[in-house]
């Protein structure tokens, strides 16, 4: 089928092999110049959305030999600035041309004028968005916002250092293509019609209020958007695709927060949702000011060592050791990079032997096998061709930036062999050695990521104690522990009134873990405490409780939260 580009024609739908439309007599195709002087034809074929600016065609290109999709944007503002619209449209189609380098941007193919009106023309990118995925399979989970934040992050990393603000960053804009829901690298950020280029100057001017009011963020709704302000939509986004609640409804107004963990589907992390808290904060001085700021959180600093100098080259065959440090080697960013949890590099080996063998194929290495030959050792095998020779020696670097992509925070030592044909004498043979000095420093950056030392070390900031008291529920822990101290130091008595402390602490230990795993009914447990908290105020009983009872006791009041669970209801 054929669409008419006329936007007053009646009856736009024509026959496939159609060139002027049945109805209005306007031409079906449409004609462009690619950069390099050939003709390009367009045919439109569905009509797939409209609005203020114009329309957007699914379309196919007939100029080449085998047919290929297309999206294009026909330019027509109905508004009365039709200055500015036009000024938005030039500039995406500007900015297509240069941020559709990325993989996950769709590429922009031409922009050209036909008959009065302008058309703009970029890839297609075939997939459903995630509003159209919220609708169908209803709230994402956790372990799906993180896949998009780790997909997107890098993206908007992209374009905000390419000065380009999206400020339009919304469920309907992300598409993610016909592929596994569960990896990374399948999501596009599309429709950059309304994204800014930040040209000169440290504050940003007052400029055209533009974007999905729901999504956008306060200083975007006065004209003034920075690059925080697409954080700030990411953010709404994923809370809208958590609880598949309109953004307006998880905004407490008169309050001024967000109360979005009270339309969960399914428990979040602290870590995760710390993080999304972040994101949300009106004031953008507490919001993060880059994309890579958060993905530091997501992923922290590798537990692996920097190949060079922390690794020492030794040669056993071959050649001798290196006197002076090889060119750097950036490591391959087709591989995830996930941090691999302690003591389980295993569940990477099929991961790194892949990505080794993509960076040695172009050096003539057909085959790479990788195995964990010993606890902290690995061992990585090279076969050539017998009909090519190899410098064994040069690919040693690359070797090593590739492992410390992967942060193999328990492998001490990596072993290299080089072979011909599977032989199975090496002909070649060398290690990667971690030295003591790089040895020490990784377990200063393990113990710096461990969310235990992460967490006491904010209790020293003044930040922690002022988002902490403005918190309900601190006040509540606070008044509980109070009263399970009282209750146990001058009712209850086991061996010490000392003991009281403890066993409070113990209460709101079970009560943090229970929280994270399960919602936790915090208004009914208070309820029970400090009935409890009455009741042996009222009788103004002093009772020493010893042996197996008084720890039963004890035990009961510290699991007391388990029984306030929504899960165990």
């Amino acid at each position: 089928m054929s669409y008419c580009f006329n936007p007053n024609c009646s009856n736009p739908q024509n026959s496939d092999d159609g060139k002027f439309c049945q109805q209005c007599g306007s031409k079906l195709l449409l004609n462009s110049v690619s950069d390099q002087g050939e003709s390009v034809i367009y045919r439109g074929i569905q009509l797939i959305g409209q609005g203020g600016f114009g329309r957007t065609f699914l379309a196919v290109e007939e100029s080449q030999t085998v047919t290929s999709d297309c999206v294009i944007k026909q330019f027509f503002p109905q508004s009365r600035n039709i200055e500015k619209a036009t000024e938005f449209f030039q500039q995406e189609a500007e900015r297509l041309q240069t941020l559709g380098q990325h993989p996950q941007i769709p590429k922009g193919l031409g922009y050209f004028q036909q008959e009065g009106y302008q058309y703009l023309v970029q890839e297609f990118i075939e997939g459903k968005n995630l509003a159209q995925e919220l609708q169908e399979k209803g709230a994402f989970d956790q372990e799906k916002i993180m896949v998009i934040l780790k997909d997107l992050l890098p993206v908007l990393q992209f374009i905000h250092e390419h000065k380009v603000i999206h400020r339009d960053i919304k469920p309907e804009n992300i598409i993610r293509r016909f592929d596994d829901p569960k990896t990374t690298g399948n999501l596009v950020l599309v429709d950059f019609g309304a994204a800014k280029l930040v040209t000169g100057g440290m504050l940003p001017k007052t400029g055209t209020v533009i974007g999905s009011a729901a999504y956008t963020a306060p200083e975007q709704l006065m004209g003034k958007a920075v690059f925080a302000s697409d954080l700030y939509s990411l953010g709404v986004t994923c809370i809208h695709l958590m609880t598949n609640v309109p953004p307006f409804d998880l905004f407490d107004s008169t309050e001024g927060n967000w109360v979005w963990r009270d339309y969960l589907k399914t428990p979040v992390s602290d870590p995760l949702g710390s993080i999304l808290d972040k994101m949300l904060q009106g004031a953008t001085r507490y919001r993060y000011h880059s994309a890579a700021a958060i993905l530091q959180q997501i992923n922290p600093k590798p537990d692996y060592v920097t190949p060079m100098p922390g690794l020492i080259i030794n040669s056993e065959i071959g050649f001798k050791p290196l006197s002076k440090q090889p060119k750097l080697i950036s490591p391959s960013p087709a591989i995830s990079v996930d941090k691999i949890p302690p003591g389980k590099p295993i569940n990477k080996i099929t991961q790194i032997q892949e990505a080794i063998q993509k960076r040695l194929e172009p050096h003539g290495i057909v085959q790479v096998q990788v195995n964990k030959t010993q606890i902290n050792q690995l061992t990585i095998v090279l076969n050539r061709d017998e009909e090519r020779e190899i410098k064994y020696k040069h690919l040693v670097p690359i070797i090593g930036y590739e492992l410390t992509n992967f942060q193999l925070n328990t492998i001490d030592k990596v072993k290299i062999l080089g072979r011909v044909n599977n032989s199975e004498v090496p002909e070649w043979q060398s290690s990667l050695k971690v030295d003591r000095k790089t040895q020490w420093k990784n377990t200063i950056i393990r113990f710096q990521n461990n969310n235990v030392s992460s967490q006491l070390s904010k209790i020293k900031t003044p930040a922690f104690w002022i988002d902490q008291i403005q918190r309900r529920e601190f006040w509540i822990d606070g008044l509980m522990m109070a009263m399970i101290v009282f209750i146990f130091a001058d009712k209850i008595i086991i061996l010490k009134p000392i003991i009281s402390l403890l066993i409070a602490g113990g209460f709101w230990g079970v009560k943090y873990l229970v929280n994270r795993a399960y919602p936790l009914n915090v208004n009914q447990l208070f309820i029970t405490i400090t009935t409890l908290f009455l009741v042996f105020g009222w009788l103004d009983l002093r009772i020493w409780v010893q042996g197996s009872f008084g720890i039963i006791l004890a035990g009961l009041f510290m699991s007391m939260p388990i029984f306030f669970s929504r899960h165990s209801s």
